[in-house]
Protein backbone atom coordinates (compact mmCIF):
# COMPACT_ATOMS: atom_id res chain seq x y z
CA UNK A 1 0.00 0.00 0.00
CA UNK A 2 2.99 2.30 0.59
CA UNK A 3 4.62 2.08 -2.75
CA UNK A 4 0.78 2.80 -4.20
CA UNK A 5 1.37 5.90 -1.94
CA UNK A 6 4.64 6.86 -2.66
CA UNK A 7 3.97 6.51 -6.50
CA UNK A 8 0.69 9.07 -6.33
CA UNK A 9 2.82 11.43 -4.74
CA UNK A 10 5.26 11.41 -7.76
CA UNK A 11 2.44 11.69 -9.63
CA UNK A 12 1.25 14.51 -7.88
CA UNK A 13 4.77 16.02 -7.59
CA UNK A 14 4.98 15.65 -11.49
CA UNK A 15 1.06 17.44 -12.00
CA UNK A 16 2.90 20.73 -9.86
CA UNK A 17 5.89 20.56 -11.87
CA UNK A 18 4.79 20.34 -15.12
CA UNK A 19 0.99 22.51 -14.26
CA UNK A 20 2.33 24.74 -11.95
CA UNK A 21 5.03 25.95 -14.34
CA UNK A 22 2.33 26.71 -16.89
CA UNK A 23 -0.31 28.51 -14.30
CA UNK A 24 2.74 30.21 -13.02
CA UNK A 25 3.73 31.71 -16.74
CA UNK A 26 0.74 33.37 -17.13
CA UNK A 27 0.75 35.16 -13.65
CA UNK A 28 4.60 35.92 -14.96
CA UNK A 29 2.81 37.70 -18.13
CA UNK A 30 0.53 39.41 -16.50
CA UNK A 31 2.98 40.88 -14.41
CA UNK A 32 1.11 39.44 -11.35
CA UNK A 33 3.87 36.47 -10.02
CA UNK A 34 4.36 37.19 -6.69
CA UNK A 35 3.74 35.28 -3.37
CA UNK A 36 0.12 37.11 -3.22
CA UNK A 37 -0.72 35.23 -6.86
CA UNK A 38 0.67 32.04 -5.42
CA UNK A 39 -0.98 32.10 -2.69
CA UNK A 40 -4.39 32.86 -3.49
CA UNK A 41 -3.65 29.91 -6.34
CA UNK A 42 -3.06 27.23 -3.82
CA UNK A 43 -5.48 28.55 -1.43
CA UNK A 44 -8.13 28.04 -4.44
CA UNK A 45 -6.64 24.62 -5.23
CA UNK A 46 -7.06 23.39 -1.59
CA UNK A 47 -10.54 24.71 -1.12
CA UNK A 48 -11.79 23.96 -4.81
CA UNK A 49 -12.76 20.41 -3.58
CA UNK A 50 -15.44 21.61 -1.16
CA UNK A 51 -16.78 24.49 -3.40
CA UNK A 52 -17.49 22.18 -6.32
CA UNK A 53 -17.39 19.40 -5.22
CA UNK A 54 -15.28 15.87 -6.04
CA UNK A 55 -16.88 14.86 -8.66
CA UNK A 56 -14.06 13.89 -10.81
CA UNK A 57 -12.11 12.14 -7.73
CA UNK A 58 -15.14 9.90 -8.15
CA UNK A 59 -15.04 9.50 -11.82
CA UNK A 60 -11.40 8.88 -11.58
CA UNK A 61 -11.43 6.36 -8.82
CA UNK A 62 -14.51 4.21 -9.67
CA UNK A 63 -15.78 5.24 -13.22
CA UNK A 64 -13.24 4.30 -15.36
CA UNK A 65 -11.91 0.79 -14.33
CA UNK A 66 -13.30 -1.49 -11.69
CA UNK A 67 -11.41 -2.94 -9.19
CA UNK A 68 -11.73 -5.13 -6.06
CA UNK A 69 -9.89 -5.88 -2.61
CA UNK A 70 -6.33 -7.13 -3.30
CA UNK A 71 -6.05 -5.57 -6.80
CA UNK A 72 -3.37 -2.68 -5.48
CA UNK A 73 -0.72 -4.04 -7.99
CA UNK A 74 -3.24 -3.45 -10.80
CA UNK A 75 -3.24 0.20 -9.68
CA UNK A 76 0.61 0.08 -9.09
CA UNK A 77 1.19 -0.71 -12.52
CA UNK A 78 -1.27 1.93 -13.87
CA UNK A 79 0.91 4.27 -12.15
CA UNK A 80 4.46 3.13 -13.09
CA UNK A 81 2.88 3.04 -16.53
CA UNK A 82 1.50 6.35 -16.40
CA UNK A 83 5.06 8.12 -14.64
CA UNK A 84 7.21 6.17 -17.32
CA UNK A 85 4.87 7.97 -19.99
CA UNK A 86 5.68 11.19 -18.71
CA UNK A 87 9.33 11.02 -18.09
CA UNK A 88 9.91 9.89 -21.77
CA UNK A 89 7.62 12.58 -23.22
CA UNK A 90 9.70 15.30 -21.29
CA UNK A 91 12.67 13.28 -22.32
CA UNK A 92 11.86 13.71 -26.44
CA UNK A 93 11.02 17.14 -25.14
CA UNK A 94 7.15 16.92 -26.21
CA UNK A 95 4.40 18.70 -24.29
CA UNK A 96 2.25 16.07 -22.36
CA UNK A 97 -1.17 15.30 -21.06
CA UNK A 98 -0.88 14.20 -16.84
CA UNK A 99 -4.26 13.31 -17.20
CA UNK A 100 -4.35 11.50 -20.13
CA UNK A 101 -1.24 9.46 -19.66
CA UNK A 102 -3.20 8.35 -16.32
CA UNK A 103 -6.02 7.54 -18.24
CA UNK A 104 -3.72 5.07 -21.17
CA UNK A 105 -1.65 3.62 -17.82
CA UNK A 106 -5.22 2.51 -16.16
CA UNK A 107 -6.75 1.08 -19.18
CA UNK A 108 -3.27 -0.72 -19.78
CA UNK A 109 -2.45 -2.37 -16.56
CA UNK A 110 -6.23 -3.28 -16.34
CA UNK A 111 -6.20 -5.39 -19.42
CA UNK A 112 -3.16 -7.21 -18.84
CA UNK A 113 -3.87 -7.93 -14.89
CA UNK A 114 -8.26 -8.45 -14.81
CA UNK A 115 -9.35 -8.37 -18.58
CA UNK A 116 -11.18 -5.65 -20.73
CA UNK A 117 -14.64 -6.39 -18.62
CA UNK A 118 -12.82 -4.59 -15.72
CA UNK A 119 -12.95 -1.26 -17.63
CA UNK A 120 -16.09 0.98 -17.20
CA UNK A 121 -16.31 2.16 -20.85
CA UNK A 122 -19.13 5.08 -19.97
CA UNK A 123 -16.65 6.57 -17.85
CA UNK A 124 -13.33 6.19 -19.67
CA UNK A 125 -15.44 7.37 -22.88
CA UNK A 126 -16.99 9.94 -20.48
CA UNK A 127 -13.43 11.37 -19.71
CA UNK A 128 -11.92 10.94 -23.33
CA UNK A 129 -15.25 13.35 -25.21
CA UNK A 130 -14.33 15.80 -21.86
CA UNK A 131 -10.89 16.37 -22.81
CA UNK A 132 -11.59 16.49 -26.67
CA UNK A 133 -14.38 18.64 -25.51
CA UNK A 134 -12.42 21.34 -23.15
CA UNK A 135 -9.87 21.75 -25.65
CA UNK A 136 -12.61 23.12 -27.99
CA UNK A 137 -14.54 25.05 -25.62
CA UNK A 138 -11.48 26.57 -24.02
CA UNK A 139 -10.44 27.90 -27.83
CA UNK A 140 -13.97 29.43 -28.29
CA UNK A 141 -13.80 30.81 -25.39
CA UNK A 142 -10.56 32.47 -25.44
CA UNK A 143 -11.23 33.68 -28.83
CA UNK A 144 -14.82 35.25 -27.83
CA UNK A 145 -13.25 36.15 -24.66
CA UNK A 146 -11.10 38.72 -26.60
CA UNK A 147 -12.73 40.09 -28.90
CA UNK A 148 -15.38 40.91 -26.19
CA UNK A 149 -11.61 42.43 -24.28
CA UNK A 150 -11.62 44.36 -27.22
CA UNK A 151 -13.94 46.11 -28.79
CA UNK A 152 -14.89 47.17 -24.98
CA UNK A 153 -10.79 48.65 -25.17
CA UNK A 154 -11.68 51.20 -28.13
CA UNK A 155 -14.03 52.78 -25.48
CA UNK A 156 -12.06 53.26 -22.64
CA UNK A 157 -9.92 55.95 -22.59
CA UNK A 158 -7.86 55.34 -20.09
CA UNK A 159 -4.96 52.43 -19.96
CA UNK A 160 -6.54 49.37 -19.07
CA UNK A 161 -2.60 47.04 -17.95
CA UNK A 162 -3.30 48.04 -14.11
CA UNK A 163 -7.18 47.04 -14.24
CA UNK A 164 -5.90 43.55 -15.97
CA UNK A 165 -3.31 42.39 -13.76
CA UNK A 166 -5.84 43.66 -10.54
CA UNK A 167 -8.24 41.16 -12.40
CA UNK A 168 -5.56 38.46 -12.86
CA UNK A 169 -5.22 38.17 -8.79
CA UNK A 170 -9.13 37.36 -8.53
CA UNK A 171 -8.73 34.53 -11.20
CA UNK A 172 -5.67 33.26 -9.81
CA UNK A 173 -7.84 32.11 -7.11
CA UNK A 174 -10.57 31.19 -9.52
CA UNK A 175 -8.24 29.29 -11.65
CA UNK A 176 -6.87 27.52 -8.65
CA UNK A 177 -10.76 26.88 -7.76
CA UNK A 178 -11.18 24.71 -10.89
CA UNK A 179 -7.85 23.44 -10.75
CA UNK A 180 -8.39 22.12 -7.02
CA UNK A 181 -11.57 20.79 -8.33
CA UNK A 182 -10.53 18.72 -11.71
CA UNK A 183 -6.89 17.95 -11.98
CA UNK A 184 -5.86 17.93 -8.24
CA UNK A 185 -8.67 15.50 -7.56
CA UNK A 186 -7.15 12.78 -9.92
CA UNK A 187 -4.63 12.03 -7.52
CA UNK A 188 -7.37 12.76 -4.60
CA UNK A 189 -9.53 10.22 -6.04
CA UNK A 190 -6.59 7.79 -6.78
CA UNK A 191 -5.67 8.07 -3.13
CA UNK A 192 -9.30 7.48 -1.95
CA UNK A 193 -9.47 4.36 -4.30
CA UNK A 194 -6.05 2.67 -2.38
CA UNK A 195 -7.88 3.45 0.74
CA UNK A 196 -10.72 1.16 0.39
CA UNK A 197 -8.71 -1.46 -1.48
CA UNK A 198 -6.38 -2.14 1.81
CA UNK A 199 -9.15 -1.95 3.67
CA UNK A 200 -8.32 1.13 5.54
CA UNK A 201 -12.43 2.81 4.48
CA UNK A 202 -15.46 1.04 4.13
CA UNK A 203 -16.55 3.10 1.00
CA UNK A 204 -15.32 5.56 -1.48
CA UNK A 205 -14.35 8.78 0.58
CA UNK A 206 -12.57 11.77 0.59
CA UNK A 207 -11.14 13.58 3.61
CA UNK A 208 -9.46 17.07 4.52
CA UNK A 209 -6.43 15.21 5.07
CA UNK A 210 -6.43 14.31 1.64
CA UNK A 211 -7.07 17.11 -0.11
CA UNK A 212 -4.32 18.77 2.83
CA UNK A 213 -1.78 16.51 1.33
CA UNK A 214 -2.34 16.30 -2.40
CA UNK A 215 -2.16 20.27 -2.05
CA UNK A 216 1.08 20.61 0.23
CA UNK A 217 2.68 17.55 -2.58
CA UNK A 218 1.58 20.08 -5.62
CA UNK A 219 2.89 22.78 -4.06
CA UNK A 220 6.31 21.32 -3.60
CA UNK A 221 6.49 20.25 -7.33
CA UNK A 222 5.17 23.71 -8.51
CA UNK A 223 8.07 25.16 -6.34
CA UNK A 224 11.00 22.96 -7.32
CA UNK A 225 10.33 22.85 -11.62
CA UNK A 226 7.36 25.16 -12.64
CA UNK A 227 9.91 28.56 -12.09
CA UNK A 228 11.68 27.19 -15.10
CA UNK A 229 8.79 25.90 -17.01
CA UNK A 230 7.27 29.38 -16.26
CA UNK A 231 9.45 30.96 -18.28
CA UNK A 232 9.14 29.09 -21.37
CA UNK A 233 5.44 29.97 -21.58
CA UNK A 234 3.77 32.91 -23.15
CA UNK A 235 7.27 33.11 -25.68
CA UNK A 236 6.42 29.71 -27.44
CA UNK A 237 3.28 31.01 -29.56
CA UNK A 238 2.95 34.39 -29.47
CA UNK A 239 4.54 37.33 -26.77
CA UNK A 240 1.39 37.37 -23.90
CA UNK A 241 0.78 41.00 -22.40
CA UNK A 242 -1.72 40.83 -19.92
CA UNK A 243 -4.97 41.67 -21.27
CA UNK A 244 -4.31 38.18 -23.09
CA UNK A 245 -3.33 36.77 -20.16
CA UNK A 246 -7.20 37.66 -18.34
CA UNK A 247 -8.56 35.97 -21.25
CA UNK A 248 -6.82 32.86 -21.06
CA UNK A 249 -7.36 32.53 -17.52
CA UNK A 250 -11.21 33.19 -17.55
CA UNK A 251 -11.76 31.42 -20.22
CA UNK A 252 -9.99 28.19 -19.01
CA UNK A 253 -11.61 28.61 -15.79
CA UNK A 254 -15.09 28.61 -16.84
CA UNK A 255 -14.12 25.52 -19.03
CA UNK A 256 -12.31 23.65 -16.26
CA UNK A 257 -14.94 24.40 -13.45
CA UNK A 258 -18.16 23.34 -15.86
CA UNK A 259 -16.41 20.20 -16.41
CA UNK A 260 -15.61 19.93 -12.70
CA UNK A 261 -19.71 20.39 -11.78
CA UNK A 262 -20.18 17.60 -13.77
CA UNK A 263 -17.27 14.81 -13.22
CA UNK A 264 -15.40 15.29 -16.72
CA UNK A 265 -11.82 15.25 -15.71
CA UNK A 266 -10.36 17.37 -17.95
CA UNK A 267 -6.66 19.20 -18.13
CA UNK A 268 -6.28 22.94 -16.78
CA UNK A 269 -2.95 23.37 -19.12
CA UNK A 270 -4.69 21.83 -22.36
CA UNK A 271 -7.75 23.98 -21.51
CA UNK A 272 -5.59 26.50 -20.67
CA UNK A 273 -3.03 25.94 -24.20
CA UNK A 274 -6.22 25.99 -25.89
CA UNK A 275 -7.34 29.57 -24.88
CA UNK A 276 -4.19 30.36 -25.49
CA UNK A 277 -4.40 29.56 -29.38
CA UNK A 278 -8.03 30.73 -29.48
CA UNK A 279 -6.79 34.63 -28.42
CA UNK A 280 -3.65 34.10 -30.88
CA UNK A 281 -5.65 33.12 -33.54
CA UNK A 282 -7.91 36.44 -33.20
CA UNK A 283 -4.10 38.91 -33.13
CA UNK A 284 -3.38 41.39 -35.90
CA UNK A 285 0.11 42.22 -34.62
CA UNK A 286 1.43 39.01 -34.01
CA UNK A 287 1.54 35.70 -35.81
CA UNK A 288 0.08 32.30 -34.45
CA UNK A 289 3.41 29.92 -34.61
CA UNK A 290 0.69 27.17 -36.10
CA UNK A 291 3.95 24.46 -36.55
CA UNK A 292 4.57 24.51 -32.86
CA UNK A 293 0.57 24.32 -31.99
CA UNK A 294 -0.08 21.08 -34.86
CA UNK A 295 3.08 19.58 -32.82
CA UNK A 296 1.19 19.74 -29.29
CA UNK A 297 -1.66 18.18 -30.49
CA UNK A 298 0.22 15.53 -32.27
CA UNK A 299 1.73 14.85 -28.50
CA UNK A 300 -1.51 14.86 -27.05
CA UNK A 301 -2.97 12.50 -29.21
CA UNK A 302 0.08 9.70 -28.71
CA UNK A 303 0.00 10.23 -24.83
CA UNK A 304 -2.82 7.86 -24.39
CA UNK A 305 -1.43 5.13 -26.66
CA UNK A 306 1.90 5.70 -25.58
CA UNK A 307 0.65 5.05 -21.15
CA UNK A 308 -1.88 2.43 -22.80
CA UNK A 309 1.24 -0.21 -24.01
CA UNK A 310 3.21 0.44 -21.25
CA UNK A 311 0.27 -0.47 -18.85
CA UNK A 312 0.16 -3.27 -20.66
CA UNK A 313 4.20 -4.39 -20.06
CA UNK A 314 4.06 -2.75 -16.67
CA UNK A 315 1.45 -5.49 -15.58
CA UNK A 316 3.04 -8.80 -18.21
CA UNK A 317 6.23 -8.06 -16.07
CA UNK A 318 4.86 -8.07 -13.27
CA UNK A 319 3.16 -11.37 -13.76
CA UNK A 320 6.46 -12.74 -14.78
CA UNK A 321 7.49 -12.80 -11.35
Amino acid sequence: MWFAFFLIAIFQGLSGWNDGGNLLGLFEHAGTKTRKSLTLLVIGIAVGPFILGSHVAKTVGQEIILLHHGDIHVLNEALLATLATLVLTWLVRLPTSTSLALIGGLIGATIESIGIRAIHWHGFWMTIFSVLLSVVFGFLAGAISYRIERHYRHRVTRPLDPLWRRLSYILSFIQGVAYGANDAEKAIGLAALLLLLAHQTGHFTITPLLVGGSTAIWLVGCLLGGQRIARTIGEAFYKLKPKHVVAIQSSAALVVITAATLGGPVSTTQTSDSALFGVGRDLHHQRLEIKKVVRLFIAWGLTLPVAVIFGLFAAWITHLH
